[in-house]
């Protein structure tokens, strides 16, 4: 049982700090990404005014005019042009004014010029689709279908220019998917340091339950000696003082003492996993039947309804003497805890590859905020009702230890009110 709780506690903290790396890294590729694309429509944007000033400046030195450039009058004039002026080039000039394309309307709006510089796969229908979509809701500038825009209005009509934006979008996708190969493999790098860093943190847990289990093992062992001694002397005196009222009580209480210690002793072996040394191949089926039996005689003395159902010819390979206590726990548990009257039934059937082990009572039934602890060691549900019948909170631990080391899945149902229902799964 600690072994498992060990082992959830490095998975979790495994999780956890896997989880804040991957967050982190997710953040810093999300930061890069958007940093990246805004930097590459930034250059996309300022090659677009280059153009535009190189080609507008063209215009003016050659004296001419056309619809959307910029034209005597206008902020920028031939006599305002240096003699000596040479238009920018941009970078990469041939390849980047391939990729820019742009359309012309008249004052009056129409298309009057559509270049798509014998682009291939871009059609003037298809330009002059996006442009007439800008010109319903312009901007300054933006993006449409893969491609970015400068709308530049003036006197004699207006431009749209486009800038095919796939080179700058697909570095940013390389980009993007080498930074996510890179994280994925320096995360993995990292899961063997955390994995490392888990056992180590949880060591000293580890150890604190080795500690406990010792001493619970040496504990009991230490108090059967005197515990014996006690008892003994006890029904020594019960002979010759017969009756006494004081004797019944210390051999009352020596009576549960001798069954925490042994319920102590049981969690201990199975919790140090040398129960599973003495795994063989037994007849389960006969097992429970003869448990199950033994309980008929409490069924009649408490006058309650008692019914099995165990399909024959079940087999398991496992330790039959902790099968058998797993039962009696069970159904012992179910007959302190139904109502007066009541029904408890037991059945063993096949389900799918596995066994299935039912153990029901009706009764007061089990909250669900107690269904979760149930399990737990020394957790009962009433402490003076748990007294009165002997209990200590123990025997449904030690039946959920049985079932762990055999593989298995114990499980409760109950809606609180009237019935309970132990669930057991066996390989």
């Amino acid at each position: 049982m600690e072994v498992s709780m060990i082992k959830k506690l490095q998975r979790r903290f495994i999780l956890l700090t896997m989880s804040c790396i991957g967050f982190i890294f997710f953040i810093i590729l999300l930061i890069l990404n958007i940093s990246m694309t805004a930097s590459s429509q930034k250059r996309g944007f300022d090659l677009l005014s280059k153009y535009i000033r190189n080609q507008s400046i063209a215009t003016l030195l050659a004296g001419e005019s056309h619809p959307g450039g910029p034209r005597a009058g206008d902020s920028l004039t031939p006599g305002e042009v240096p003699p000596n002026f040479k238009p920018d080039k941009p970078p990469n000039d041939w390849f980047n004014n391939m990729r820019i394309f742009s359309v012309l309307y008249s004052s009056s709006g129409q298309a009057v010029e559509i270049s798509t510089k014998g682009n291939p796969n871009l059609s003037e229908s298809s330009l002059l689709t996006l442009a007439d979509t800008i010109l319903k809701n312009p901007k300054a500038k933006g993006r449409i279908s893969g491609y970015l825009y400068l709308y530049v209005p003036s006197k004699d009509g207006t431009s749209i220019y486009f800038l095919d934006y796939g080179p700058e979008r697909e570095m940013s996708m390389q980009l993007w998917r080498i930074c996510l190969w890179v994280g994925l493999a320096g995360m993995l790098i990292i899961l063997v340091p955390v994995i490392f860093l888990s056992r180590w943190i949880t060591k000293p847990v580890q150890q604190a339950f080795d500690r406990q289990k010792q001493f619970i093992a040496d504990a009991s062992h230490e108090l059967k000696t005197p515990l014996t001694i006690i008892t003994t002397n006890a029904e020594v005196l019960e002979s010759a003082l017969p009756n006494n009222k004081w004797l019944n009580y210390i051999l009352e209480q020596s009576g549960r003492m001798k069954t925490l210690i042994n319920s102590l002793l049981d969690l201990a072996r199975l919790d140090a996993g040398n129960e599973k040394n003495a795994f063989q191949n037994f007849d389960l089926s006969k097992a429970v039947r003869n448990t199950a039996l033994s309980f008929e005689s409490l069924a009649y003395e408490y006058e309650k309804k008692y019914s099995f159902e165990i399909a024959d010819g079940l087999s398991l390979y496992g330790n039959e003497e902790n099968i058998k206590q797993l039962v009696t726990i069970l159904l012992d548990n179910a007959f302190k805890y139904s109502d007066a009257k009541g029904c408890i039934t037991i059945s063993l059937a096949p389900f799918s590859d596995k066994k299935q082990l039912l153990v029901h009572n009706t009764g007061k039934g089990i909250d669900g905020k107690d269904q979760k602890h149930i399990f737990e060691r020394f957790y009962r549900l009433d402490s003076s009702r748990s007294r009165q019948s002997g209990g200590y909170g123990l025997g449904l631990s030690i039946a959920e230890s049985i079932v762990k080391n055999h593989k298995g899945k114990i499980n409760v149902k109950s809606d609180g009110k009237s019935y309970t229902e132990f669930c057991i799964l066996l390989p």
